[in-house]
């Protein structure tokens, strides 16, 4: 039996425009699933794509870059031709998104509490009495100890675990069909980070939700999603269920990304791999493959073409000429 898809992109195209005529692009052409009930991982470097994609589904993209192409269907509905106001009454009620920095996530200025109750009296009349005793049980159920003396607190007067905590609270608060997780755990120490994907895995349990996890930590992956898409110079370059990506990479870059995790057995003196390049920038792209640059097995075809993204076997997709049967 298929999968029941919640949200579905096609072909998205993402651009910011040139002063000069010409469009750079940032993301080129994703393809992206998200069933309902699962965690989806979409996993690269910083500066691949990935926060852009993110915000791309959300139409939280900042002038004057925008959706070129492609479409975004979310229950049967193309968001990418809904007004800013009917996407308004979409986000947070049914979409939400914790966002990559906790410590600039929230408004100094005000309390937290206030902040997570504002989330709730925006899409839902009730009072403000109500909306509290939400936020404080959220609190609760999100695991941050005196909900009612820290419902009173300002971010600063918090630790960045707890300010996590608050915006996963937020994300959470309106029970979102939903949730994008941009790099939740950034910044956290190793035991917060269990604690907060512990959590995560706790809540999409108990509320039956989705979860996109951006992020660029493969034991994240490893610990909560159930398929990954590897995410490079703004288009996707392989994607697998979980067991079958960490078990049988195939694309040089998500073999390099395997590579590059440290081993708790091996010898100490030995230097930790690591891709050799940088992620080319947008505006000046390669010409072939996008990781040619970078990559040990490029030949001069990978330099000249670019590779389509190809099936090599229940539902393993692969953008590398080595998959292309000649």
């Amino acid at each position: 039996m298929s999968e029941e898809i919640l949200m579905k992109a096609t072909g998205l195209k993402v651009v910011l425009p040139g002063k000069e005529g010409g469009d750079t692009v940032i993301v080129d052409g994703v393809d992206l699933d998200i069933p309902k009930g699962k965690t989806v991982g979409l996993v690269g470097e910083s500066g691949c794509g990935k926060s852009m994609t993110a915000r791309s589904l959300m139409r939280l993209l900042d002038t004057p870059i925008s959706i070129k192409e492609g479409s975004i269907e979310f229950e049967k509905t193309n968001l990418t031709a809904l007004t800013e106001k009917e996407m308004r009454k979409i986000r947070g009620q049914k979409i939400s998104m914790i966002f990559q920095e906790p410590m600039t996530a929230l408004n100094p200025s005000i309390t937290v509490g206030k902040q997570v109750r504002e989330a709730i009296l925006l899409h839902q009349k009730i009072s403000k009495k109500e909306a509290k005793e939400r936020v404080i049980k959220m609190f609760r159920d999100v695991g941050i100890p005196d909900p009612e003396l820290r419902y009173k607190a300002y971010p600063h007067q918090l630790s960045g675990g707890l300010r996590q905590r608050i915006c996963i609270a937020m994300a959470m608060v309106l029970e979102p069909e939903l949730l994008i997780a941009d790099e939740p755990t950034t910044a956290l120490d190793v035991t917060v980070e269990a604690q907060i994907l512990a959590l995560m895995k706790q809540l999409q349990s108990s509320h039956a939700m989705s979860i996109l996890m951006i992020t660029h930590n493969l034991g994240v992956v490893a610990d909560i999603c159930d398929e990954v898409n590897v995410m490079y110079a703004g288009e996707i370059v392989e994607h697998a269920q979980k067991a079958e990506l960490f078990h049988n990479p195939r694309h040089p870059y998500t073999l390099g990304l395997m590579k590059a995790i440290p081993r708790v057995r091996g010898k100490m003196d030995e230097e930790l791999y690591t891709i050799q390049g940088t992620v080319p920038s947008f505006s000046d792209m390669p010409k072939g493959c996008r990781f040619c640059e970078r990559c040990s097995l490029a030949t001069e075809r990978c330099r000249t073409e670019h590779p389509p993204l190809v099936d090599i076997g229940n539902g393993h997709l692969v953008r590398c000429f080595r998959e292309v049967s000649e």
